[in-house]
């Protein structure tokens, strides 16, 4: 179920931007309920999500200036924080992970939009991370 570890990353990523410091996975799954010993799906995919926090960590700052960088005429202050999370979670997959294939992570980012936010928000997550990918190519 890695779609549903996908999702964990992308919900303690998004609690991270209301927070101060560093992410703590152990402690953000133990605010949720969440623990491994309970879902045996989960356990499996329990690394992933960790190497996506870690990952998100180590680069946060990174991964913030190029979502900035590539806003399309908006300001950081008008983008939602859920849609700055699913881009950070996406970003950070595609840049540092590198183990899932370009589509499924935008797929995957694209479907959380339409879960999670906005109804215009999968477009627009969509073509940022189209413009960072060509970006990425290019250099």
């Amino acid at each position: 179920m890695r779609g549903l570890a996908r999702e964990t990353a992308f919900k303690i990523i998004y609690k991270s931007l209301f927070l101060n410091g560093d992410l703590s996975l152990d402690e953000m799954l133990e605010e949720d309920n969440i623990t491994t010993e309970q879902d045996k799906d989960f356990a499996e995919d329990y690394n992933f999500v960790n190497s996506i926090i870690e990952l998100y960590s180590q680069n946060k700052n990174y991964v913030n200036n190029l979502i900035d960088k590539n806003l399309k005429g908006y300001t950081p202050d008008r983008v939602y924080r859920i849609d700055r999370a699913i881009l950070a979670t996406a970003i950070t997959e595609l840049l540092f992970y590198k183990q899932t294939p370009l589509k499924v992570v935008f797929n995957e980012a694209v479907e959380m939009a339409k879960k999670y936010s906005t109804e215009k928000s999968y477009s627009f997550i969509n073509g940022i991370l189209k413009t960072i990918i060509e970006e990425q190519n290019a250099n």
